[in-house]
């Protein structure tokens, strides 16, 4: 990145001053603009910073700069649902319809950025990623004060590093902290990582149950308890279940509980645990609606407008329609707040929360705070309040919930369907759709374990109708959805009623246990084709993902691969549409080996250990492994037949490979 200029818009008084800067550094009434760069192994560490003899009011703050000539740029939305992608400078990021905006404005940034954006013109929050030989990552270090947006044009170089500080009173005010790495893309962000401050401490990679994607608002006390005793009957380990929205007397009504739930909220908790999960429940603390009592008695709590009017937040037809951002300054709010935490885990005795809608508290400036100053304060609040109880973040900006939330929701809701197409046409990037939720899991994997444990959403694994909710996914869409949340995500759910699964889908299940914690060595993508390389266990992995509407061919890494469909494959693998496979090295021996297996999403990953024994050979499986798993034993070639676990087994042949199937 080149040395470039900036530009300082401020309020003193009652006038609006701009200050120029050629080299960072300049002098302006009472503004003082100085700037200093730190070295890092990987890169370096440019913070630009204001003090000001007397208070000032903020307005904007741009540098230009120049880059060298990228190709592609890796785009990160701007909360939890925005999509993020890497395009090229023949591409350009969706645009939504000016009409839509009336609806669909408050969940995303377009409010905040008015330029339409032509080929090869992008915009980025938080940071943004330059793939190629070197890759190279510009990001925020620390979003405290502001969020910071990357406006990038590939084809001219050009870019821009804006900090939203408009609305923000101060004498000192971090401008800018840019962290600017390149090398090899992992190392890049760990040293990124390394900057960040760690609020909480890493949570474990975990899975559960949510009521949200089969029955939506529709749940009761009946259908919990059905879903509860239906995943314990199961036998796997899960970790959560969890109680979504539906449970509420009213949107922002957190203290009450309506009438589905006669026994009370504490009842199913303690039923939770007693069937050896974690309870978890649903609620959004920074929005309300018209017909909720805290619309009713406490308007004051409300935000509004410059012109006093109540902030709108969203429309949603399943509540009842427009909901609100609430002031988390008004008097008395966060005491309120205060109360519902303490009943949810002390009276209520829930262990884990997920917090929806958060973005809704940094919608415009207030009380001489940023917008991203807000959500930085708002999600601390949280973050103490919660204390030990773990936290999953939702529809927050990322940056912001970076070390104060457990588990972070990175991508849209998924859905029932793959494309949702007038949404994808009119240019809604937070959709629901499965397919723009796996973009963003895709594209945001790096994040897990560094800022938080990554959230995918769900995968689906029902068939057909029901009653409320029809799975339109197919068989190749649902394994894709399910193989990349267990691949790249650090919290797995579901929201299936299990006990209505087939035969294959109790199999299909059973396929994600033992969950394992993979480490992503490669990623790679051409088009709508994804290439992963990974280990689990010191064995070798890679997975070839389709999420085009083409068939496609993905070129594998040297080295023969082993998948129980296809056999030993090296050189490349045709894909149909939104089809992922997912294949093992095969470690080529003098001796009998494992070339892989069925019965588990990572062929092989199950096998805990495969050893000679005094009547032959021992294999041993990992706690939790699905029953109906195979597994494939190469030979040497003059061996005709093995003794496994004291059985007998006769070689096949196969492509000059001897094996037996255990």
């Amino acid at each position: 990145m080149q040395p470039g200029t900036a530009t300082l818009t401020f309020t003193h008084g009652n006038s609006t001053k701009t200050l120029r800067l050629a080299h960072l550094d300049g002098l302006h009434g009472p503004v003082t603009v100085s700037h200093n760069r730190r070295a890092l192994k990987h890169g370096q560490v440019l913070t630009v910073s204001l003090t000001s003899s007397q208070e000032v009011e903020l307005e904007d703050f741009v540098l230009e700069t120049k880059l060298d000539h990228p190709q592609r740029v890796h785009i990160n939305g701007f909360q939890s649902w925005s999509q993020s992608r890497e395009l090229t400078a023949q591409q350009s990021a969706p645009q939504l319809f000016n009409l839509a905006k009336l609806l669909l404005a408050p969940y995303g940034d377009y409010h905040l950025c008015h330029q339409r954006e032509k080929p090869g013109q992008f915009h980025s929050w938080s940071w943004a990623g330059f793939p190629g030989e070197n890759y190279l990552l510009l990001a925020s270090t620390t979003e405290d004060w502001g969020y910071t947006l990357f406006q990038a044009d590939l084809n001219s170089g050009k870019l821009r590093i804006r900090r939203d500080c408009r609305g923000q009173r101060c004498r000192s005010f971090p401008l800018l902290q840019i962290y600017i790495g390149r090398g090899d893309g992992k190392e890049v962000w760990d040293e990124y990582a390394s900057l960040l401050p760690g609020c909480r401490s890493q949570a474990p990679r975990s899975t559960g149950w949510t009521s949200w994607y089969n029955y939506y608002t529709k749940i009761d006390e009946e259908i919990i308890q059905d879903n509860l005793q239906a995943l314990s009957e199961t036998g796997h380990p899960f970790q959560f279940f969890q109680i979504d929205d539906g449970w509420q007397e009213g949107m922002g009504d957190w203290l009450g509980i309506n009438s589905k739930f006669p026994s009370g909220l504490q009842t199913l908790a303690r039923s939770i645990r007693a069937k050896g999960y974690q309870p978890g429940l649903w609620l959004a603390p920074f929005i309300c609606d018209a017909k909720s009592r805290l619309w009713r008695e406490n308007y004051d709590w409300v935000l509004k407008d410059e012109n006093g009017r109540p902030v709108k937040a969203g429309w949603n037809p399943g509540w009842n329609g427009w909901f609100y951002a609430l002031d988390f300054y008004a008097p008395g709010f966060q005491t309120w707040l205060r109360k519902v935490f303490d009943t949810i885990f002390n009276q209520w005795e829930f262990q884990m929360v997920k917090l929806d809608f958060l973005y809704a508290v940094g919608l415009r400036p207030n009380c001489g705070r940023s917008r991203g100053r807000i959500m930085t304060e708002a999600m601390d609040f949280l973050h103490q309040l919660c204390q030990d109880k773990l936290i999953l973040g939702c529809g927050v900006p990322l940056a912001q919930a970076a070390s104060r939330v457990d588990y972070c929701r990175i991508g849209s809701d998924v859905a029932p369907y793959w494309e949702d197409s007038f949404l994808r046409c009119i240019g809604y990037r937070e959709r629901v759709s499965t397919r723009n939720s796996l973009f963003s899991t895709l594209h945001r994997h790096m994040l897990d374990q560094r800022l938080f444990r990554n959230d995918p959403d769900v995968f689906i694994l029902r068939d057909g109708k029901r009653r409320i909710n029809e799975n339109k996914l197919t068989a190749h869409q649902r394994h894709t959805l399910f193989f990349l949340n267990n691949l790249l995500g650090g919290l797995i759910f579901l929201s299936d009623h299990v006990g209505e699964y087939s035969p294959a889908q109790k199999e299909q299940l059973a396929e994600m246990f033992p969950t394992l914690e993979p480490e992503l060595t490669d990623f790679s993508m051409e088009g709508f084709v994804y290439r992963l390389e990974f280990k689990v266990n010191q064995r070798e992995y890679v997975a070839a993902v389709n999420l085009g509407y083409r068939p496609a061919r993905q070129q594998l890494p040297p080295g023969s691969w082993f998948h129980p469909d296809i056999f030993l494959v090296d050189g490349a693998v045709d894909l149909m549409p939104h089809q992922t496979l997912c294949l093992v090295k095969e470690q080529a021996r003098t001796a009998p080996h494992i070339l892989g297996s069925s019965g588990h999403l990572f062929p092989g990953a199950q096998v805990e250990k495969f050893t000679p024994s005094s009547q032959g050979w021992s294999l041993e499986f990992k706690p939790h492994s699905a029953p109906h798993s195979q597994v494939w034993i190469a030979l040497p070639s003059e061996e005709k037949e093995l003794t496994v676990n004291d059985q007998n087994y006769s070689a096949r042949e196969k492509e000059g490979i001897h094996y037996i199937i255990v």
